[in-house]
């Protein structure tokens, strides 16, 4: 009775050991993204990635609701520097409040951070690197440190820049508060210019973005500047604050159906001389073709 007893347990131990690959916590293809926050364990067990053409952004949330964002001004496999004016930046979200002040490499001259993407795999449609950053929050400097960073198979969403079978009239962006969404677009086509304006609702803020760029501009990265080639201005109550750097990222200009979809970050200083940052921003919008009227 022991002996069979013996055998029936170290059958199903057996079954057990290979029914979970061997003792490992599961299959290889599941995603996963994690890393040490100032030394203590984050892991997000259902992180999300976003292509285009041009740009990769890995997210995920932790399960008390830590959020980590990795954006990257490219869409090849290789390493990346993140600083505050080459598009390459990381964020950190401490909680899932609508209020929560985000933690941003570009909040601060100190912030910095590297990412290497060591596969995209377009047949699986998933993403893997490693990833570490020094971020900083504006209302009182502080920063988080972000180690031993990690995300492997993590599954994307690609967004193709020649598809126009589908338009959303769209304008989104990130203050040091919170995400907004514009109420308001305008965007039009002047001899000079193409001019996009996101005006966020008065009811919730007084507050708006403006962009400027030629009216030829083609898709690939542009750089945001005080002397151009793209001029960008934030609006906050009275008060308007030009761009000092940035970038911006033109999916695609289509000149025929006058659509034209990209994304953006850049700083700005404000009244008491700090260098904030408008970040994660987004369009996709059609202009009005004013060139005749003028």
């Amino acid at each position: 009775m022991k002996r069979y007893i013996v055998i029936v347990i170290g059958f199903v131990s057996l079954w057990y050991l290979s029914s979970c690959g061997g003792g490992s916590t599961g299959p290889a293809s599941n995603p996963v993204m994690y890393g040490l926050v100032n030394s203590t364990n984050w892991r997000s067990p259902d992180p999300h990635a976003i292509l285009t053409d041009y740009t990769l952004k890995v997210y995920g949330t932790s399960a008390n609701g830590q959020t980590v964002i990795i954006t990257i001004n490219s869409a090849e496999v290789g390493e990346y520097t993140m600083s505050q004016t080459n598009g390459h930046y990381a964020e950190f979200i401490p909680n899932m409040s609508a209020n929560a002040t985000r933690y941003s490499t570009v909040n601060n001259e100190g912030g910095s951070g590297f990412v290497r993407i060591s596969s995209i795999n377009e047949e699986t449609k998933s993403v893997s690197g490693t990833f570490n950053f020094k971020a900083y929050r504006l209302s009182d400097n502080t920063f988080k440190t972000v180690s031993e960073g990690n995300f492997s198979n993590v599954p994307y969403k690609y967004y193709n820049t020649s598809d126009t079978s589908s338009f959303d009239n769209l304008f989104i962006f990130s203050d040091h508060v919170q995400q907004w969404t514009a109420a308001d677009i305008t965007a039009y086509r002047n001899d000079t210019s193409i001019v996009i304006i996101g005006e966020v609702d008065r009811s919730e803020a007084w507050q708006s973005v403006t962009l400027r760029m030629s009216p030829t501009i083609s898709a690939g990265v542009h750089y945001i500047t005080a002397e151009g080639p793209v001029w960008a201005k934030f609006q906050e109550g009275f008060y308007e604050y030009d761009a000092v750097n940035g970038s911006m990222t033109i999916i695609e200009n289509n000149s025929e159906d006058r659509i034209i979809r990209g994304t953006f970050f850049f700083n700005y200083i404000n009244n008491e001389d700090q260098t904030m940052s408008i970040s994660s921003g987004q369009f996709e919008v059609q202009y009005e073709d004013l060139t005749s009227q003028i």
